[in-house]
């Protein structure tokens, strides 16, 4: 549908409106798991304030770089090519110092295939906090190439981390990460 000034009207060409294009899918901090090696600590819960929304999280070190793990399907209509995703995160007090670098990269496993297979390339994401419990989300990440032969039906095993070796990295209180939206290109209408 397109607005012509006055009222909607089908799109030029038939078909509607499509929906083919860019989508975020959102993945919250309880949908990740802290990776059997070198993992971030487990799910917390804090109080933000009496009543209020409370902080769920996993919380990465600012001295040791950790990881977190999740795996999703991606649907049928996914392009296959590359990703992106932001993060949203908080941070306990601190007083100076607020920079956090984050990463994700991901890795396509087929029916029948080992799942012991190698990640593709990390692509981070610096970004500024400054305010303790306060929520920051930071800037797409540059393209993420899905590592694998990625084709219809794939598992895509995706790893988090925070990069404290990153110069960029600043920030001397753990990092709380409460999600990330990913987002994916689609080439079809639907899934079927």
């Amino acid at each position: 549908m397109t607005w012509n000034g006055t009222a909607w009207a089908p799109a030029a060409g038939g078909g509607g409106g499509g929906t083919a294009g860019k989508h975020m899918i959102p993945v919250t901090a309880g949908s990740m798991g802290p990776s059997q090696t070198g993992g971030c600590s487990p799910l917390a819960t804090i109080a933000s304030a009496a009543n209020q929304p409370d902080i769920v999280s996993l919380n990465f070190s600012q001295t040791t770089q950790q990881f977190a793990q999740f795996a999703i399907p991606l649907p049928k209509r996914w392009d296959r090519g590359t990703i992106t995703a932001r993060f949203r995160w908080s941070h306990p007090a601190t007083t100076t110092n607020f920079g956090v670098v984050w990463s994700l990269q991901a890795v396509a496993v087929s029916d029948n295939e080992a799942i012991a297979v190698a990640y593709g390339t990390a692509q981070q994401i610096a970004d500024t906090g400054g305010t303790t419990s306060r929520l920051y989300v930071t800037s797409e990440t540059p393209a993420i190439t899905v590592g694998g032969s990625p084709a219809d039906g794939d598992t895509i095993f995706f790893r988090v981390a925070r990069v404290p070796a990153d110069a960029s990295d600043t920030m001397a209180v753990a990092g709380r990460l409460h999600g990330l939206d990913l987002f994916i290109t689609t080439n079809a209408e639907n899934d079927a």
